[in-house]
Parts: C-alpha cells; sequence; structure tokens
C-alpha cells in the first residue's frame, strides 16, 4: 500500500506526516492509522478477514482498532446480513466516508485550534512578570 506524502509545515520549518496529526487529534495509535489508511485507500467496505489479510496482522489487533476507530466516530459499520451466516457472532463491514471523515476531522481542528487559542489567551494573560 503506497503511502501519500502528505506533510504540515510548522511555521519554524518543521514538518509533520499528516497521519502523525490525525493520530495525535484523537489518540490513535499506529496500527489504529493503518487500518484507517487502508480503508480510505481501498474505498470499498472491508470485513476484519480484509483488513487483516491487507495488513498481515491478526485479526484480534484488527479488531481492537476497528472498535477504536468506530468509537471515535472514524468509521462506519454495516451488519452483513447473509443467510447462511446464521450461528456465531454477527459479522460486520467497515468503510471510510472520505467527505464524513474530512468534514469531522475539519470540524475537530477548528474546534481544537479555537480552544488552544482561548486556553493561550487566558495564559498570557494570567502571566506573572517577575519583579
Amino acid at each position: 500500500m503506497s503511502k501519500m506524502n502528505s506533510k504540515v509545515r510548522f511555521p519554524d520549518g518543521r514538518e509533520v506526516d499528516i497521519q502523525e496529526v490525525i493520530a495525535f487529534l484523537y489518540g490513535l495509535s499506529r496500527s489504529d492509522v493503518e487500518v484507517l489508511h487502508v480503508m480510505m485507500c481501498k474505498g470499498r467496505k472491508m470485513s476484519t478477514e480484509d483488513l487483516a489479510e491487507e495488513l498481515k496482522v491478526t485479526k484480534a489487533s484488527i479488531s481492537k482498532s476497528i472498535n477504536n476507530l468506530l468509537y471515535k466516530g472514524l468509521i462506519g459499520r454495516e451488519k452483513v446480513t447473509d443467510e447462511e451466516k446464521r450461528k456465531g457472532r454477527p459479522a460486520y463491514l467497515y468503510w471510510v466516508d472520505r467527505e464524513s471523515l474530512y468534514e469531522k476531522v475539519t470540524d475537530d481542528m477548528e474546534k481544537l485550534t479555537e480552544a488552544v487559542k482561548n486556553q493561550f489567551k487566558a495564559h498570557v494573560q494570567l502571566a506573572v512578570v517577575p519583579s
């Protein structure tokens, strides 16, 4: 799976990959980011088996990431309604709606920016100058 070179440049010239920014914003592990990236690149609904095969990891590892991504509202899920699948746990398919993900991330970044601005303003106003 090719990785897009999407860097964000800070005012001092440092660069960070956009995936690292998203990981920091949502508290995602490296595995979570890899699962999210595969789902975005594939652009289709995928099972835990599909993801495990694609990333060459266990289904348990995928399930942990999937649960975190679902909890954070970054991916969608739908129950498989296969007539032959009557026993055992229900099966699900997972996907990324790119437009919804973009809207969520940009909205959350704007909220974070506003919160940081407000906190910094309060911090600057409360700063005590040594006498």
